[in-house]
């Protein structure tokens, strides 16, 4: 009799937390999930930017203001990082394609009162646009930018401890056309239309 009062009152407990927190996916989940969709909004932002990363690597990223170029802290650690949503570790390009390593945060919150969590991480990855592809493959990294240098340099990095595989995530590997299908073309009465047929 016992031993079906504590298994009952387990299962009373377990109901009376998922009735405070409705058993919403863990903390450790939510930052993971925040990760990949950061990762993969990093593919769709600069999937425009393809063929000028293959013409004009260095041209191309100064140009994209949602990128911040960590690469002057490793000559001068003095330097202020700018504001981004991702953080620029290293660029490379060659006839065969340009590699970008990237840095995205990513965090989530859950619960209030007594249940609150809230915990950030980051991860580092791959972005590589191949010459001879219309695509993007997406690699894990190990936060290095060459030379001995890397995330570690950047000190505002610190606070989001040992950094989350990309082999951990849930994410898109590669990006296509078919991820990126060209707008559907309208023509409206009365003015000039550029769709095909008029």
């Amino acid at each position: 009799m016992s031993a079906i009062v504590r298994y009952s009152s387990s299962i009373a407990i377990v109901a009376g937390l998922c009735a405070v927190t409705g058993c919403a996916p863990g903390i450790d989940q939510l930052v993971d999930e925040s990760l990949a969709d950061d990762v993969e909004g990093a593919q769709d932002a600069l999937w425009e930017y393809r063929g000028a990363l293959l013409a004009d690597p260095e041209q191309t990223i100064a140009g994209i203001d949602f990128l911040a170029d960590a690469r002057p802290i490793y000559e001068d650690p003095a330097y202020v990082l700018g504001a981004g949503q991702y953080t620029l570790l290293a660029a490379s390009g060659s006839a065969q394609g340009t590699t970008l390593t990237l840095v995205a945060v990513g965090g989530a919150q859950t619960g209030g009162g007594w249940w609150y969590q809230q915990q950030s991480a980051v991860v580092c990855f791959d972005l590589r646009f191949p010459a001879d592809e219309d695509a993007i493959h997406t690699e894990a990294s190990d936060c290095s930018g060459g030379g001995g240098h890397g995330l570690g340099d950047i000190a505002d990095f610190d606070q989001y401890g040992q950094p989350i595989s990309l082999d951990e995530l849930d994410v898109r590997r590669t990006v296509t056309e078919a991820d990126h299908p060209p707008p559907v073309c309208q023509c409206h009465s009365g003015g000039d239309c550029d769709c095909p047929g008029g």
